[in-house]
């Protein structure tokens, strides 16, 4: 048990301090939980949820406090993940855990092609500022996203922020929205797979040590970001989650 949070607080420390750093990698905390942890599938996503609401708030406010998060898009956009979020955390309960596990690693496999994808195309110059999406797009955008995150465990950022950005959004303001949209994802995505938790209790001491790690690592990627090569850092992450989720799907 001590040598499980060990590796619980390393693992959600090291997912945290890429968040923090490039905003992605947060749909690798339930396989740590899963297959490194040996945790259910329910326990996993409890406790990858309460982490991305950790790091969703860590982010979103340090993002905010630099002038690149607007509030009243983003407030919109997790609005529809709000409702996705537990549309999607109901709908994971009614499905076998294998089925659950085949749809969070088909998730991370195409999570990191579209971060493949999009680091490896050439740039099209500078970014320049621009408008949120309607209301109506950014209500959709939310609820669909979040109901594909809630029912498979995959962290927002990896998915909203790609789409944000390919709607006209710049990069670090797409990032700090979907921070703040990930709270919204994970709060009643924790409140529906908490109440299925056998025993909440036995689960204290690794939530503690995932959570505290996991903070953490938020924290001082997040301070740190700037220093970083935030592109080679987002290829070794679609790398892993490419051939990490096609050998666990083909196994």
């Amino acid at each position: 048990m001590p040598f499980d949070l060990i590796l619980a607080a390393l693992g959600s420390g090291a997912v945290g301090l890429f968040i923090g750093w490039c905003g992605v990698a947060g749909f690798l905390l339930p396989i740590l939980f899963t297959s490194v942890c040996g945790l259910p599938v329910t326990e996993s996503l409890l406790l990858s949820f309460l982490c991305f609401a950790v790091s969703g708030a860590i982010g979103s406010w340090n993002y905010y406090r630099r002038g690149e998060l607007p509030l009243r898009p983003a407030l919109i956009l997790s609005a529809g993940s709000l409702a996705g979020g537990l549309l999607g955390a109901a709908l994971g309960g009614l499905l076998a855990a294998e089925t659950v596990k085949v749809v969070l690693y088909v998730v991370v496999f195409l999570s990191g092609l579209a971060i493949a994808v999009r680091e490896l195309r050439p740039q099209k110059g500078p970014e320049k500022g621009s408008a949120f999406p309607k209301p109506l797009p950014l209500l959709v955008l939310g609820f669909a996203t979040a109901l594909l995150c809630a029912l498979s465990g995959a962290g927002g950022p990896v998915l909203v922020m790609p789409l944000l950005v390919a709607m006209g959004v710049p990069a670090k303001t797409a990032v700090g929205a979907a921070l703040l949209d990930s709270v919204f994802i994970a709060l009643p995505a924790v409140a529906v797979y908490g109440s299925r938790c056998a025993s909440l209790a036995a689960l204290i001491p690794i939530l503690l040590a995932s959570v505290l790690g996991h903070a953490a690592g938020v924290f001082t990627g997040s301070v740190t970001a700037a220093h970083v090569p935030q592109s080679l850092l987002k290829r070794g992450v679609a790398a892993f989650s490419i051939c990490f989720s096609l050998f666990m799907l083909l196994k």
